[in-house]
């Protein structure tokens, strides 16, 4: 390996690794198989849970910007559940169909409390490796 990284050392590179873990559903006594999230995935749900608003007149406009944490978590949920080790998938037409629910991150609150939503996001987030590093937010915000 040279000092500085060569084109052909990325393109060998495996940049998509996936690591892998469980998650307990302690109120169901099961455990989900989970999977880190990519970049790309990461991205587009922030993106999606983003809701601009915009009141007023063009001289008066206010525009409000809105972030819906919900729908961030379970698309994230959805992405990180470890298809590959189980047939169980959120998007699934008998889930959505028990639920009575046409999208996937509609099913998420009806299946998990929000304590579980919290609990199994942030086990994704963390082998995804994007949980927020609360000390290292203070400093930015200190800085």
């Amino acid at each position: 390996m040279s000092e500085f990284l060569t084109m052909e050392e990325f393109l060998g590179m495996n940049t998509q690794a996936e690591e892998k873990g469980d998650w307990e559903w302690k109120r169901n006594k099961v455990k989900l198989p989970i999977r880190s999230v990519p970049g790309d995935v990461y991205y587009k749900s922030r993106k999606s849970a983003i809701k601009v608003s915009v009141t007023g007149k063009k001289s008066k406009a206010e525009r409000k910007v809105d972030f819906d944490d919900l729908r961030y978590k379970a698309e994230i949920i959805i992405a990180g559940i470890d298809t590959d080790r189980t047939n169980f998938r959120i998007d699934s037409q008998q889930v959505l169909a028990k639920f009575d629910k046409v999208a996937a991150v509609d099913v998420v609150p009806c299946m998990f409390r929000p304590n579980e939503i919290d609990s199994l996001y942030d086990a994704i987030a963390a082998i995804s490796d994007f949980a927020e590093d609360e000390e290292a937010e203070e400093e930015v915000k200190n800085s």
